[in-house]
């Protein structure tokens, strides 16, 4: 069974990201659906195995029943997998003997990616907390009531699945795969806490399905995470990797407790209760450092999703692309403008803010530190530029660049978009492969932090659930004959941005005639 699962693991989470791209749902969601009827069955098929064995013992006494029900079961689904096929799966183009040699070469691979580093490390580490964690929270129940009955046990270990499967389905909801590493602190808080109440001897099930619940809260995001980041190419090693470092660590940490139990440094399940609780608290307390924008923006999105009710749109959402350069180009006109599109693009964004709010307390800290903002001199006329020279930077180390080309927020009624500035072009003139993105969003003009009626926060008030609306066109390379003059390469983003509105179902803008005459005919290459 062992040898089984083993080669059906890692299959199972190759292909997922291919589920995802076929069916349109978030990986995250999926991954979602995945562990929690994965946890779902496990207790499903305990309590059936539990229910049959007195009962289909005397029909058939020639078989264990839990062998004839497995078997019906396992058959079942064979013929169910099967009939799966995912068009988007990549595959490499050897014998599959030739990649099992490659294992850890493809091992070698993962683990040279930073993101896929600490993904895998943080999936092993909290896997293996939690699985130690419940059979020392057994033990520990054990000692406290040894007269504990077998049912009692059964169902202890049922409301860990119980939990591991609530936890994922909560875990789905953020789709978003950065701000889903927000939950790995947060569960290893409520980790901390089931610990805790097995410690003050409270009941079993209590303490087991919050661990479960915590366990599933942070598995889906570390998961999602990691099957996004290790190349495409090496999803099938990878995912073995990943199965191999969550076995050895739990291997060594199972081993660490029997060592240091026998030994006498650990006697007893309370010693080893508390050692778990400190080995969990250092995994937060790390967690929250290097998730910290996630942790952030996570809450910043929370605080604000009683004001908004975002929907978006388009063939930019899934034709995103996930590693390299990008530039997203938008219409401008309140202040939470950056923090509505970076809820909806997959990937961390670096906005440019000006230096009237960038030089702020706590707020410079948090742009230079966590959010890695791009400061923009606030200054009528400057003869340099050097925000500019840092957008090509960051687009040189491959991040998500925003950029509101109209360089302030709107102000008229009657003007929809003003007039982009050059300093989009200027970066585009450095970087011109790099691929655009262009948006549009409706609803900022009217909302709290808009100047409608008056500047920000001004004669309106708090926003309730006001509908915003961001179409995302898709990404595209623009041509060099729209690259060789800036008044054209200007109007070209201003039309892009204004046919985004089309996908939110609006009709597209139009541009004043003397702009629209600064476009070439023809086109852009496409992307």
């Amino acid at each position: 069974m062992a040898v089984g699962s083993a080669v059906y693991s890692p299959t199972r989470y190759a292909l997922l990201p291919a589920v995802a791209k076929d069916t349109g749902w978030s990986l995250a969601r999926v991954n979602s659906l995945i562990e929690m009827g994965g946890a779902a069955a496990t207790a499903g098929g305990a309590m059936l195995g539990f229910a049959l064995f007195g009962q289909v013992w005397s029909v058939l006494p020639q078989w264990p029943p839990a062998i004839v029900t497995s078997a019906a079961l396992n058959l079942f689904a064979m013929l169910l997998a099967v009939s799966a096929w995912f068009p988007s799966d990549l595959r490499r183009p050897e014998r599959p003997l030739d990649s099992v040699r490659d294992f850890f070469i493809d091992g070698r691979r993962v683990l040279a990616d930073p993101e896929a580093r600490y993904g895998l490390l943080g999936l092993a580490y909290f896997l293996a907390l939690t699985i130690v964690g419940v059979g020392v929270m057994a033990q520990f129940a054990l000692d406290a009531n040894s007269s504990i009955s077998q049912d009692h046990r059964l169902l202890s270990l049922l409301c860990v699945f119980v939990g591991v499967a609530a936890g994922s389905w909560l875990a789905g909801f953020q789709k978003h795969l950065y701000r889903g590493l927000a939950l790995v602190p947060a569960a290893a808080l409520g980790m901390l806490v089931a610990l805790a109440w097995a410690l003050g001897r409270g009941t079993l099930e209590g303490p087991c399905i919050l661990l479960g619940l915590m366990g599933g809260l942070l598995n889906v995001p570390l998961r999602t995470f990691y099957q996004a980041r290790v190349p495409a190419d090496a999803r099938g090693n990878a995912m073995a990797f990943m199965n191999f470092s969550i076995y050895q660590t739990t291997l060594l940490l199972g081993s660490l407790l029997i060592f240091l139990t026998e030994s006498g440094l650990l006697p007893g399940p309370t010693a080893q209760t508390i050692f778990l609780m400190v080995l969990t608290a250092v995994g937060m307390v790390a967690a929250i450092v290097l998730a910290l924008r996630s942790v952030l923006e996570q809450g910043l999105e929370i605080l604000t999703w009683p004001m908004y009710r975002l929907r978006a749109a388009g063939p930019g959402l899934a034709e995103f692309p996930m590693r390299g350069a990008v530039l997203v180009v938008s219409n401008h006109a309140a202040w939470f403008d950056p923090i509505w599109l970076g809820t909806v693009v997959p990937r961390f964004v670096t906005p440019m803010m000006t230096s009237v709010y960038y030089d702020k307390p706590v707020i410079r800290w948090l742009m230079v530190h966590v959010a890695h903002t791009i400061r923009v001199p606030q200054a009528a006329f400057r003869r340099e530029a050097p925000e500019l020279k840092d957008a090509v930077a960051a687009l040189d180390a491959g991040r998500v660049l925003l950029v509101f080309p109209e360089g302030a927020l709107r102000r008229k009624e009657e003007q929809s978009v003003r007039y982009f500035g050059q300093g989009v072009w200027r970066i585009l003139k450095e970087r011109p492969e790099t691929p655009v993105i262009a948006c549009w969003i409706e609803g900022n003009w009217g909302s709290f932090t808009s100047y409608f009626n008056g500047p920000p926060t001004v004669n309106k008030r708090l926003d309730w659930r006001r509908p915003i609306g961001l179409g995302m066109a898709s990404p595209r390379l623009l041509d060099a004959g729209v690259l060789a003059d800036q008044r054209a390469t200007r109007a070209y983003l201003m039309r892009a941005c204004l046919e985004a509105r089309t996908f939110l179902g609006l009709p597209a803008g139009e541009l004043p005639a003397q702009i629209e005459e600064g476009i070439p005919k023809e086109g852009d290459s496409g992307a």
